[in-house]
């Protein structure tokens, strides 16, 4: 089975599945909501191997990944997926690894904020399962070689990235029936990191078909028309909740498109910068998320301001 990659700024070849957090070098993060003015609240700090953190939709906690050593002296660092209350990090605990294992990474939760998929890695193969957000089950085995991105319609779909021809695509799996489809998959280039707005009606993802990632949507059910959102380049879009705007980023800054949709017609204003530095992010996955209600973002920062 393939493994799956996607392709980062400058063109460089990478495996999504090892885009996880490095085992951890003694520091700290510091995990903060962020509001669009730029003020920051500090949830707590973390150790600095922690990587894509996603806060639930009924805003209650956060699951992320942490690397951590292995269990007896010699043993292989092993990434579990965590889940904590947003309001007491010291409180996280880990779901359990699958068997086929040491590397469970990218949470993402369901609607409802009572499972989570995410995707198994290791031993020359990559699985999607899925299990209850308080581990109170075994891992569900979903599909083979694919990397969730986002489970929405009423918790039937979820999207994620999947080798598709010559490269990488996005493709959505249902749930009830376990069958794929591809949504997007140009030959030859990459597309990842897609968001599907609240309502379900368009989709924002990365493309790298210009030579560069940019930031791209197109309406669902798809119709054959798509929409280049960046010009300046772009990746991890995600949509606000009433759908009017899009955030991405871009050399370590954070926008915002003003957003109009009239039937299968998408309009957008000029990108506007917010006054949000210093945040971490790495290449690959997204590693900040926007809170339910849409006034803040889930962010990373090296601890002491570091």
């Amino acid at each position: 089975m393939k493994r799956l990659a996607v392709l980062v700024a400058g063109m460089a070849a990478f495996s999504l599945a090892h885009a996880a957090a490095p085992q951890s070098s003694g520091g700290e993060y510091e995990l903060a909501l962020v509001d669009l003015q730029g003020q920051k609240k500090v949830l707590g700090t973390l150790p600095d191997s922690v990587y894509a953190p996603r806060v639930s939709p009924d805003g209650t906690r956060v699951a992320f990944e942490l690397t951590e050593p292995g269990e007896s002296a010699g043993d292989p660092p092993i990434t579990r997926i965590q889940v904590a209350p947003i309001s007491d990090l010291a409180k996280r605990r880990a779901l359990q690894v699958t068997v086929i294992t040491r590397r469970n990474i990218i949470p993402v939760w369901n609607p409802e904020s009572d499972r989570i998929a995410f995707l198994a890695t290791g031993n020359g193969s990559d699985a999607l399962f899925w299990q209850r957000a308080d581990g109170g089950e075994q891992p569900k085995f979903l599909v083979d070689g694919a990397a969730p991105e986002g489970i929405y319609r009423d918790g039937r779909m979820l999207f994620a990235t999947r080798a598709g021809e010559r490269d990488y695509g996005i493709a959505a799996l249902d749930l009830t029936t376990l069958k794929v489809t591809p949504v997007v998959d140009l030959p030859g280039t990459a597309q990842h990191s897609s968001h599907v707005s609240a309502d379900g009606r368009w989709i924002a993802y990365a493309s790298d078909e210009t030579g560069r990632y940019e930031v791209w949507a197109e309406p669902l059910p798809q119709t054959g028309r798509r929409f280049q959102l960046t010009r300046g380049g772009g990746a991890h879009p995600v949509w606000a909740p009433d759908g009017r705007a899009l955030y991405f980023d871009q050399g370590g800054k954070l926008y915002r498109l003003d957003v109009t949709a009239q039937g299968d017609e998408l309009r957008v204003g000029a990108a506007v910068e917010l006054p949000i530095t210093g945040f971490v992010q790495g290449p690959g996955r997204r590693q900040y998320d926007l809170a339910p209600d849409g006034r803040s973002f889930l962010m990373l920062f090296p601890a002491g301001g570091k």
